[in-house]
């Protein structure tokens, strides 16, 4: 459990925001430009860009895919198991929990968009007071009820009441799903202690795989992502809400083999799975494709 700590209900400055709210006037997220959305391609919806800012988006949907995060998106879905990669998850985590350690003032951790909880698992392990925020109750239940961490079904952008402050929180893989990064951004610089840290991972559009596959671009791939961001969008969304980018890395990590496959869509990727499976093989790789960034930033 967490320790006692100051609300965050408690702060002047705290925002909120329905789920799946957009900006009512259609302005960018990033330089609030009002109608500024120009067309570039269609992939499973039309892709936008920000005349004025460059900032790259999905335009919104009515019904979009996986609304609910329910088995069906960790399970044959955009991940051929999810469950199955708990082993590759948590063999990524030592390295950014030292990082972490090192620049944070004390142990206590949110992790936004946690999932079935893995990092969360690594953390707790490590000495940390670990708490989880996932959309998802398919994936938070499991968290709770197989591994007994403190995981709440709800989103950051309208955050639970009653929150304590964490000195660090983390976002990997999960802002370009979110509506309003934006109010996300400023909902998390409340929940940190002063001067605590916000850890986080997304795609990253100015990278040269980008550049090379167009349109092809993988993380184009998942009918969830929302944003496609720049270091510079990121950078600036980030000093809008109050945060100093600390450091900026475009590190890889292990995949496991079956999601490999699966997000292939190679020839005989599937029966590759199965024949993994049925030998109870899911071995992990690490991969740098160098179009993910990392961003550390603290709390200004």
């Amino acid at each position: 459990m967490m320790q006692d700590a100051e609300s965050v209900d408690a702060t002047p400055d705290a925002v909120d925001a329905t789920p799946g709210m957009r900006r009512e006037d259609g302005a960018c997220v990033v330089c609030g430009e009002a109608g500024a959305g120009q067309p570039l391609f269609r992939t499973s919806r039309p892709i936008l860009r920000c005349r004025s800012c460059g900032l790259v988006y999905a335009e919104p949907q009515s019904s979009p895919p996986f609304a609910d995060y329910s088995e069906a998106y960790y399970r044959e879905g955009m991940y051929a198991d999810y469950l199955a990669d708990r082993d590759a998850i948590r063999a990524n985590a030592p390295r950014v929990l030292s990082e972490l350690e090192a620049l944070a003032g004390g142990r206590t951790l949110l992790d936004v968009g946690c999932a079935a909880g893995f990092f969360l698992e690594a953390a707790r392990e490590r000495g940390w007071s670990v708490r989880g925020l996932e959309v998802s109750e398919y994936a938070s239940a499991y968290a709770r009820r197989e591994l007994g961490l403190e995981v709440e079904t709800g989103s950051v952008v309208s955050p639970p009441a009653g929150l304590p402050r964490f000195d660090v929180v983390t976002l990997w893989d999960t802002i370009e799903h979110l509506d309003r990064p934006d109010i996300a951004l400023s909902n998390i610089r409340r929940m940190l202690s002063p001067r605590g840290i916000l850890a986080f991972s997304t795609g990253d559009y100015g990278s040269l795989l980008r550049r090379l596959t167009g349109r092809r671009w993988r993380l184009f791939a998942d009918p969830t992502h929302n944003f496609f961001f720049d270091e510079r969008a990121l950078r600036r969304l980030l000093a809008q809400a109050g945060f100093e980018t600390l450091r900026v890395t475009r590190r890889g990590k292990r995949v496991s083999l079956s999601l490999i496959l699966h997000q292939s869509h190679l020839p005989l990727s599937g029966r590759a799975r199965k024949w993994l499976a049925a030998r109870g093989w899911n071995p992990s790789v690490y991969v740098n494709l160098r179009d993910v960034v990392t961003i550390l930033a603290r709390r200004d």
